[in-house]
């Protein structure tokens, strides 16, 4: 005879479930009065083990706590990011973990970089924390500076406020702190240049910054970089055609602001060396736009004759300062003029210009690149 089959019902789980819970709970206690049947035993044989034992047991939980077990993860998704500023006390990088949910509490975490010492060198920049990270991982990455870095670029022939809105935008950087230390008479000094502002010496490069760095410290990573560049070779150069190195920059500037092809760098060079020995003004429109900040239009006929410092069609020989920050291609040619006689030059307006000799080649070439462009229209 076949027996009948027999199908699970729900107070068959029922049942299953209360009878394994009561059987872990059971082995739970038996495990406890275990110990603690051990426990007073020790305490009635050996008091001094336990006096001894309960130092070491909290220090094995501190260590396993602070190096072994992993952070609760209580932040959304795998990963959080910081920003730590230059100047940043631990307690401020305290508040910041505890806004991204990595850490609840910050006691334990002030207290292990107080032992450990590392407080004190927090380095500045964007932090990546992952899922998993112990409590002293995640302080050892704040202390070996374990960053997250930027490659920022800066072209050749910007502003300082240009470039301010780069690490604004890059890096999240202050513009007005940035533009107020390269402005700074102390920074100045303390980089070995006589000038009245950083312009000009902010050199153009691709820089592997960090998030967090201090508009100080940029500024003299650049000029840092700038002066490297200009090496004692240029300097010398520079004496042999008896310009001074605020010289060259400006004169670099100018060149850095007309061209537009790296084969006429040498040439607009040699127009501005030429009128510069004749006396004659420089007359060069980038200047007039400098010394008119506030120009929001394209610039013309009557904003020549607008009397600023920078402006070369009304003030002889070399502006104040630079006008932008020229990169090393025209820094050597401010140094390496080509042997021309030109004195006068004019935008295509496709990048290129036409050079000339007298006032009259001069004319010629405008009128012709007028007609050429109404022509064109």
């Amino acid at each position: 005879m076949k027996s009948k089959n027999k199908h699970i019902t729900a107070w068959d789980w029922v049942l299953f479930v209360v009878s394994t819970g009561l059987i872990f709970l059971s082995s739970l206690l038996l495990v406890v009065s275990g110990v603690l049947f051990l426990f007073i035993r020790l305490i009635k044989a050996k008091p001094v083990w336990v006096f001894v034992s309960i130092p070491v047991l909290i220090s094995l939980y501190v260590f396993l706590q602070w190096s072994v077990i992993p952070i609760a993860w209580m932040a959304a998704g795998d990963s959080v990011e910081i920003i730590v500023k230059d100047g940043d006390s631990m307690h401020q990088v305290v508040e910041r973990l505890k806004e991204v949910n990595l850490i609840k509490h910050g006691t334990g975490f002030l207290i292990l970089s107080k032992i450990t010492q590392k407080d004190q060198h927090i380095h500045a920049g964007k932090y990546s924390f992952k899922k998993g990270l112990t409590l002293y991982s995640l302080l050892e990455d704040l202390f070996e500076g374990n960053v997250v870095l930027k490659n920022v670029t800066i072209p050749e022939g910007l502003t300082a406020k240009e470039i301010a809105g780069i690490f604004k935008r890059e890096i999240q950087m202050d513009s007005a702190e940035f533009i107020k230390a390269t402005e700074d008479p102390l920074i100045i000094r303390s980089l070995n240049l006589s000038a009245l502002n950083l312009e000009g010496y902010l050199f153009p490069e691709t820089y592997k910054l960090t998030w967090g760095i201090s508009p100080q410290k940029v500024v003299q990573i650049m000029v840092e970089q700038f002066q490297k560049t200009f090496n004692d070779s240029l300097m010398k150069r520079a004496g042999e055609i008896n310009l001074s190195l605020p010289q060259v920059i400006t004169l670099a500037s100018l060149i850095e602001a007309e061209a537009k092809e790296q084969k006429e760098r040498a040439i607009i060079s040699a127009v501005y060396h030429n009128r510069l020995k004749r006396g004659m003004l420089l007359q060069a429109c980038p200047t007039v736009t400098y010394g008119f900040p506030e120009l929001d239009r394209p610039l013309m006929l009557k904003d020549l004759e607008r009397d600023t410092p920078y402006n070369t069609y009304r003030h002889a020989g070399l502006p104040p300062g630079p006008i932008c920050n020229p990169g090393k291609a025209s820094i050597m040619a401010a140094l390496y003029p080509a042997d021309v006689d030109y004195l006068y030059f004019v935008s295509k307006g496709d990048g290129t210009h036409v050079f000339s000799k007298t006032l009259t080649e001069h004319d010629n070439a405008k009128n012709k690149i007028k007609y050429l462009q109404r022509k064109s229209m």
